[in-house]
């Protein structure tokens, strides 16, 4: 026992081997070292050797300070640098990081107890140290940091200032990292490297053309007009370019489908259509996969990389599997066209010589009125109407009505009333009076022919 409580002294008592004990137990003791880290087996790999000490081991750090940076979109725009003032723990140099006088830099205090015959020996952290076996002070130092916010950088973009976090003697110190908040703009929309501004125009300038002007977010002063005799039609319903799930990847779906020619990159033990579509666009794609189509049978599903023209080559009849399609690319694009100015968008981050686009989403503002006097002009002016009737207004058998204005919400609400299914009515006097059983006085029984 005595040997024992000596060897756990002798352990203890050295920091070395106290750290190779905590993480490698008797064994690492014994052959002087442990197991290598699990990046070894990448080491091996790509060049780096076998088996590390325990000393080689990655030191720890101090913890990142994160704080997020407003900034404009004009900022983001031209670029701009920005002084952040920090406070964080620095050690004493003049002081230095001396041994602990109390533990004589063990990290640990070892009491001899005599009980009789027999000697204990029973240790415990140092107080004075925590049980770091140094000794040392910090000090709160002030440093002004310069943010340099590069053109057309994104959203929540993180600009990195390495080791400036809190000092520690046992340590490497954290990173300050801000964290660029974009701003809302009162006239621009920002999505990605393209700008949006919202305009209204009357029906004689989407008739007619329009000339506005545009003060960009560098100041220049942009005249936008359009082209002669172009003609501007209202946005498609339904199309909203803002719309953050706008650029997802859109599949056509073929049931009773398969292209068994195309070899399979991978599989899920899953049939959630959502689940497989999300999984093409994150984990797959984040391997290097690009996935052109995928089946999915009553068990499981099947992802190809290919391109729509190889999947559709391949396609063949299988009852019970449905493939998923990538979308023609250019099925919907003329429905998505709109105005915009080229190259008058944000600056790319990587490349802010090349620039994204300048958006224009128009609303037609109709008038209230015409007279019947200048409608007939007008009609004088436009290609014929689409449509046409060869009945009279005198003849017999036809009605006559003129459209009005009517909110669709409030009419359908002042009607559901009457339209509630089921008889409810019959239900509500039902329970007045009380339940009703089978023969009763007022009975009505119901029986199959």
């Amino acid at each position: 026992k005595f040997k024992e409580i000596t060897r756990a002294y002798e352990v203890l008592s050295d920091a070395d081997k106290r750290a190779k004990y905590d993480r490698f137990g008797e064994e690492g003791l014994e052959d002087g070292g442990g197991p290598g880290d699990a990046s070894d087996i990448f080491e091996s790999l790509f060049g780096g050797g076998g088996r590390r000490s325990a000393g080689a081991r990655r030191r720890q750090k101090t913890k990142d300070v994160v704080q997020p940076l407003k900034v404009t979109l004009e900022q983001m725009y031209t670029g701009t640098t920005k002084k952040m003032a920090i406070t964080r723990s620095v050690l004493d140099k003049k002081k230095g990081v001396q041994e602990c006088r109390s533990c004589g830099g063990r990290g640990v205090k070892v009491e001899v107890v005599r009980m009789g015959p027999m000697i204990q020996q029973m240790q415990s952290a140092c107080g004075a140290c925590g049980g770091n076996g140094k000794s040392f002070q910090t000090k709160q130092e002030k440093e002004v940091l310069e943010v340099h916010i590069q053109k057309g950088s994104p959203d929540n973009h993180k600009v990195t200032f390495r080791e400036m976090a809190d000092e520690h003697p046992d340590a490497d110190a954290g990173d300050v990292v801000f964290v660029l908040k974009q701003q809302e703009h009162s006239d621009f929309k920002r999505k990605g490297a393209d700008l949006f501004i919202e305009r209204k125009i009357s029906l004689v300038e989407a008739l007619c053309g329009f000339t506005m002007s545009v003060t960009h977010l560098d100041g220049r002063k942009l005249l936008i007009k359009t082209s002669p005799g172009e003609i501007l039609k209202p946005m498609a319903q339904g199309f909203d370019p803002m719309d953050k799930d706008e650029g997802k990847t859109d599949w056509e779906v073929m049931e009773d489908c398969d292209c068994p020619s195309v070899e399979n990159v991978a599989q899920a033990d899953t049939t959630d259509v959502e689940t497989l579509k999300k999984a093409c666009d994150t984990q797959l794609k984040r391997k290097g996969i690009d996935v052109g189509a995928f089946v999915v049978d009553g068990q499981r599903a099947f992802f190809k990389s290919c391109t729509r023209e190889e999947a559709l080559a391949g396609k063949k009849t299988k009852k019970g599997s449905t493939m998923y399609v990538l979308a023609d690319p250019d099925a919907q694009k003329s429905f998505r066209m709109m105005k915009a100015v080229k190259d008058e968008g944000m600056p790319t981050y990587k490349n802010p010589f090349v620039h994204g686009n300048l958006f224009l989403i128009l609303t037609i503002e109709f008038p209230d009125s015409l007279s019947p006097k200048n409608q007939g002009a007008i009609r004088k002016l436009l290609p014929p109407p689409l449509n046409s009737t060869k009945l009279k207004e005198d003849d017999e058998g036809v009605e006559v009505h003129n459209v009005t204005d009517i909110d669709p919400v409030q009419s359908y609400n002042s009607n559901k009333v009457n339209m509630s299914a089921g008889g409810e009515a019959y239900d509500d006097e039902e329970d007045e009076d009380g339940p009703r059983g089978p023969g009763g006085p007022g009975g009505v029984q119901c029986q199959q022919q």
